[in-house]
């Protein structure tokens, strides 16, 4: 670690602080899951206050490059973005677009009430039902995600009864329902992975993971709520930017 700012470089010092860190991430010196020195550590070894720190930090927080876990420290938690167009695809047409064989193990399926935010996702009324599938996905016998599909029973009769292990759900609805999804609104976030979540993905004690929420539309009904939690160090999205330029 450089262990002196340049106090007379017009950059403010926290701003200094910044870009050293970004720079370690960015070059992988510093890869992901790796817990980054203290804010009491930086402190003492720039001779800054730790105030400075502290705000030297917190964008590349808010920035999802690190991420703080109470009681334990900060950690680096980076998600690559790649400029091309993305195409709505499922797992299994994603990984085979990579060259990679897709699997999948379902870990339970019910019937079921779905909670308030599920129901309003997928216009429900608060009696109608829907179907919970949770499955690993394994890309070349490396766990990847876990995902958790919800999908109104109404729509889809004996759903889980017909999904099995290695299928693609997305397949498995257009060849049996007759239902091609359209388009998808997906949010992104940063989140910390709890006990069995790194058991199931085969990561470190320290690791992070990524939370990606997809709402899938049929015909313009949304037909499918499905949330995966994806290993931080197998994580790249595409996100495409535009302007207009008479703006």
């Amino acid at each position: 670690m450089m262990d002196k700012l340049n106090h007379y470089e017009g950059l403010p010092l926290y701003k200094q602080i910044e870009k050293y860190v970004r720079n370690r991430i960015d070059n992988n010196e510093w890869p992901v899951g790796y817990q980054i020195p203290t804010e009491n550590e930086f402190s003492k070894t720039f001779e800054v206050s730790r105030i400075t720190v502290i705000k030297a930090l917190e964008r590349l927080v808010e920035e999802g490059m690190l991420v703080r876990m109470q009681g334990k420290g900060t950690f680096v938690s980076r998600v690559n973005l790649s400029y091309e167009q993305k195409k709505l695809m499922s797992f299994t047409e994603e990984t085979k677009q990579k060259g990679k064989v897709p699997t999948s193990i379902i870990l339970s399926k019910s019937r079921e009430n779905p909670s308030l935010n599920t129901r309003k996702r997928l216009n429900l009324n608060e009696l109608e039902p829907v179907w919970s599938i949770q499955r690993l996905m394994i890309e070349n016998n490396t766990p990847i995600s876990i995902q958790t599909s919800y999908l109104p029973v109404k729509y889809f009769p004996e759903l889980i009864r017909n999904i099995n292990d290695n299928q693609s759900l997305y397949e498995l609805l257009q060849d049996k329902y007759s239902t091609v999804i359209d388009y998808a609104y997906e949010m992104y976030k940063a989140v910390q992975l709890n006990e069995e979540e790194k058991g199931l993905l085969e990561v470190d004690l320290s690791e992070t993971g990524f939370c990606v929420d997809r709402l899938s539309y049929a015909n313009d009904e949304p037909i499918e709520f499905v949330r995966s939690i994806i290993r931080s160090d197998k994580a790249s999205y595409t996100v495409k930017l535009t302007r207009n330029n008479n703006a």
